[in-house]
């Protein structure tokens, strides 16, 4: 039996590999070309040992059915091809194979196809058209295609053939590339045209009309056509309308094995040779400038081969936000996503408003998604569940894009100004959403009472939830989280699911007024028959012999409730610093553990809660994990109320005398009724000892009350301040520590469009135990801190890859690769400091790494919070900063400087002692400046340079 041709030879191949990799494989061949192929197939395994069974129809299906009984039975995807001459995927499904058929994937090949790819890179495109033109089986094809391979020529011409790609891209890359070395005449530059034509479809016309200059050699003539052809075509096929300007036009008639090819090549020399790739498309952007200036978004698809293309989608992205066309703007973003855009790699201002882009419309098709979550609810139960299984979303998402804005909205970004007006837009049609939704709740509230049933009930879940956890013998962990919103609570489903462990999470109604001193204290066990006793305005709730208004009193109830003994109460911070070891220690005793965390509400409070919520929630994770592994196995996260984000859609309301309410409610004795507002019984809420009416707000509007500028607030009745999380988690084993420890390695770059810039990257600590795999991690959480500053807000805002910015966290690989991070330093005044990268979860044993430059803080732009007294500034004491100058004339130099506030050329020269030592503190200050905590100008004056600290006369 005779070889195959080099088309069949190419199908048997194709064929083959999708029987290895899918198992039965059903050939579809609707026009019977193959069916000669398939036959010799058959006959060869006759004498030879097939690579894998072929059964084909040839009209009796009894016959195929007899020839199939042996295969399709085992569980495994054994290997078959089932040929099927003459049929489709709709005529298939009226034989006996349809089973087969089903269970198995699907072949087809058209003939013109198959030639078309084979001959790709062999033949000149228009000799294939000619080809196809005229009536052809395949063996015809075979024919044709073998004797114009055999008359192929040796040399350059064959070298091409095998590495030729590789060659062409590296020359595309520069002008001394090793193509340059094998080209040394016309003929040879002949032969590389013959080459490209065949291989790309470049032709001579494109060539010629890609004019050079007499310096110009000719074989840079024919790379800079053919750089400007790969462009060009990639640019074509991906614009979804034909170009406007006729050269191009003829590009869209490629057949797509020489398109796929060109997009392939292409993507090589941009991964590979990035400045490369964008001087040349900065250069052939400038040759079809008429094309650039009409295109417009909407012609554009999923690449941005010129940089024009994506300046042009971020303006129609931005345009289309403004007009509330989210789909349309996110589906730009997910094509831009990642490193997927190679522009946006190469411009950070950029890439953060995509970030933004990106963000806004995720928010805008969420509110859109749930226009008007109560609609047709009947009780409150229901109206519950809409909130908790879908309309927290919004709320989510509104959250999400507030700190996103807050974080990377600037005024130096190309479209600042129209960001805002979008942030003015999604924000007036939140607010809207949140209104309506209160409005609803409220009217249903008004019909069916604001006192859920006892299932909803925030003072029966105690008794209800966590009760009943301690009756195993095990260890439970509650954690009271102030302003925990339930939206919050989602973030950590997942995360705290991982590993084997039971996660359940369930809404429940706060309290009114959904204020802490009702809400904490209201989650202790200190219902008496179902009804509260008020001490006071709501100054706690009387139990038995005492009165629980604080967090030791609500331990000690819960405790004595749930194991006879008052449990121990931790803060948040506490439980993540301590080691395991004394953690262990602590909650050995007990049956019930308290953690009580403010972080949430205090931010919210001090106005500068969206920074840090991300933050709050990675400590929340990072308590969970020490707690598990000092050996408590169930938990119980919830809150005492949630929140509303305040801005400048929010109304202000006029309403008595500021002593007599909050922002969000009022209390009076009488039910005052009026517009907007809607007056509750005490009692009716189920509370004794307090007479008398709570007046509730039936939007999201507040009070004035002199403090026009919160951005955070509770009390009210709306679905944010009252639904509350009951997330509960059992670990079904308990947890390791991990033996092996890490180390972060940083080093301090200079700044760039006003951000501060740091690289670091983690390994394993010279003295670690172990580098295993399976006991290590992979990826480690990295933030910035200033040690003992708290006041000092450090915002991350990119970094670069193998890193991710992730939930206001580096999530940062092991291993060799640097990551650069940029970030922002906020203080109540300017000041320069040092910055430790540290684990902030305490979950791995990581060493922290401060570097030795000092970073400025931008002042005024956080509310000022006492520093701890032992926080003294380090610029002050001139001690630390010193001891990283190593050079101990140039350490004295600088403490000079720090303390009398200049210093002169010739009084450097005295301290130095040599000309010499002063040339060399010339040429490396500019290394010294940044470990310095303050700054340094250089004046020119008589004598010499005078040496200034800056901010000094």
């Amino acid at each position: 039996m005779r070889e195959l041709g080099p088309i069949s030879e190419s199908l048997f191949r194709e064929v083959a590999r999708e029987v290895r990799r899918q198992g039965i494989v059903v050939w579809l061949d609707r026009d019977n070309h193959y069916t000669a192929f398939v036959d010799a197939l058959i006959q060869r395994g006759k004498v030879e040992a097939p690579p894998f069974p072929i059964v084909a129809f040839r009209g009796s299906f009894l016959e195929l059915l007899l020839a199939l009984q042996d295969f399709g039975n085992g569980l495994s995807r054994e290997p078959l091809l089932v040929h099927m001459p003459g049929f489709n995927e709709d005529l298939i499904k009226q034989t006996p194979v349809l089973e087969l058929y089903d269970a198995g994937v699907r072949f087809r090949k058209a003939l013109d196809t198959l030639i078309r790819e084979t001959a790709h890179a062999r033949v000149a495109p228009a000799d294939v058209e000619a080809f196809l033109a005229k009536p052809h089986t395949l063996d015809e094809a075979d024919a044709w295609l073998d004797a114009l391979v055999s008359q192929r020529a040796g040399g350059f011409a064959a070298m091409l053939d095998n590495v030729g790609q590789t060659l062409l891209v590296q020359a595309l890359a520069g002008r001394e590339a090793a193509l340059h070395a094998k080209v040394n005449s016309p003929d040879e530059i002949g032969v590389l045209r013959g080459y490209l034509h065949k291989l790309t479809g470049m032709d001579e016309a494109w060539i010629g009309e890609w004019r050079a200059d007499a310096k110009t050699s000719p074989l840079d003539h024919v790379l800079d056509a053919f750089g400007a052809w790969l462009l060009c075509v990639e640019y074509v096929h991906d614009l979804r309308r034909l170009p406007h300007v006729e050269k191009l036009r003829r590009l869209r008639d490629l057949p797509p094995p020489i398109v796929k090819t060109c997009v392939e090549m292409l993507a090589v020399l941009r991964s590979q040779q990035g400045d490369a790739y964008a001087r040349r498309a900065d250069e052939v952007e400038g040759s079809i400038a008429a094309e650039i200036a009409a295109m417009t978004p909407d012609d554009l698809g999923q690449i941005d081969t010129f940089p024009s293309e994506e300046r042009r989608v971020l303006a129609g992205a931005v345009e289309a936000l403004q007009r509330g066309e989210w789909e349309k703007a996110r589906v730009w973003c997910d094509a831009r996503h990642g490193e997927r855009s190679f522009w946006l790699q190469r411009n950070q201002d950029r890439r953060w408003e995509w970030s933004l882009v990106a963000e806004a419309a995720a928010f805008g098709e969420t509110l859109a998604k749930f226009r008007r979550p109560l609609e047709g609810v009947q009780n409150l139960d229901q109206a519950v569940d809409r909130y908790a299984t879908g309309a927290f979303e919004v709320d989510r998402a509104h959250r999400r894009f507030e700190q996103k804005r807050l974080t990377l909205l600037e005024p130096r970004l190309p479209h600042f100004g129209p960001l805002q007006e979008v942030v003015g837009v999604l924000r007036r049609l939140y607010r809207a959403w949140a209104d309506e939704l209160c409005r609803d709740f409220t009217l249903l509230c008004k019909e069916q009472g604001f006192l859920p049933p006892p299932s909803l009930q925030q003072r029966m879940l105690f008794e209800q939830v966590v009760v009943p956890l301690t009756h195993g013998g095990e260890k439970v962990a509650m954690f009271v989280i102030d302003a925990f919103r339930f939206e919050m609570a989602t973030e950590l489903l997942e995360e705290l699911g991982g590993g084997g462990g039971i996660v359940d999470l369930k809404p429940r109604l706060a309290e009114l007024p959904t204020i802490t001193s009702v809400g904490m204290n209201a989650l202790a066990p200190v219902a008496q028959n179902g009804r509260l006793v008020v001490a006071g305005a709501f100054q706690g709730f009387k139990t038995g012999e005492y009165t629980v208004k604080r967090p030791t009193d609500r331990a000690r109830a819960m405790g004595t409730r749930a194991a006879g003994k008052e449990a121990p109460l931790l803060s948040l911070a506490q439980v993540c610093e301590e080691t395991t070891t004394a953690l262990a220690k602590k909650v050995a005793p007990h049956g019930l553990v308290v953690v009580h965390s403010k972080e949430i509400d205090d931010a919210g409070e001090a106005n500068v809660g969206l920074p840090t919520f991300e933050t709050t929630l990675r400590q929340i994770k990072a308590a969970w994990h020490h707690l598990q592994l000092a050996g408590v196995k169930h938990f119980v996260f919830t809150a005492d109320h949630g929140f509303l984000l305040q801005d400048e859609t929010t109304q202000e309301k006029p309403y008595g005398d500021k002593e007599e309410r909050s922002r969000r409610h009022v209390l009076s004795e009488y039910a005052r009724s009026e517009s907007g507002m809607v007056p509750v019984a005490l009692s009716s809420l189920g509370y004794d000892g307090l007479g008398g009416y709570v007046i509730l707000r039936q939007d999201t509007a507040v009070f004035a009350t002199g403090n026009p500028g919160a951005t955070f607030v509770h009390g009210g009745n709306s679905l944010e301040e009252r639904v509350i999380p009951v997330l509960t988690v059992t670990k079904k084993r308990a947890e390791s520590a991990s033996l092996a420890e890490y180390m972060l390695e940083t080093e301090a770059l200079p700044g760039v469009l006003g951000l501060h810039r740091l690289r670091v990257r983690a390994g394993f600590a010279k003295n670690t135990s172990t580098g295993l795999g399976f006991a290590t991690a992979r990826v480690l959480d990295i933030g910035l801190r200033v040690q003992g500053r708290p006041e000092i807000q450090t915002v991350l805002k990119d970094v670069s890859a193998p890193a991710l910015l992730h939930n206001g966290r580096v999530k940062l690989p092991l291993g060799d690769t640097w990551t650069e991070v940029f970030f922002a330093l906020h203080g109540p005044k300017d000041e320069r400091v040092r910055v430790e990268v540290h684990h902030p979860d305490n979950i791995e044993r990581v060493q922290s790494s401060v570097p030795e430059n000092w970073f400025s803080v931008s002042g005024g732009t956080t509310p000022a919070a006492k520093a701890p007294e032992t926080a003294v500034a380090a610029s002050e004491s001139g001690g630390s900063w010193a001891d990283a100058i190593a050079d101990e004339g140039f350490r004295k130099v600088f403490q000079h400087i720090q303390k009398h506030g200049v210093i002169t050329e010739p009084e450097v020269g005295a301290i130095l002692g040599s000309a010499r030592a002063f040339r060399k503190f010339s040429v490396e200050i500019d290394l010294h400046l940044g470990k310095l905590p303050f700054r340094v100008r250089i004046e020119a004056a008589e004598g010499g340079k005078r040496y200034v600290r800056e901010g000094d006369k």
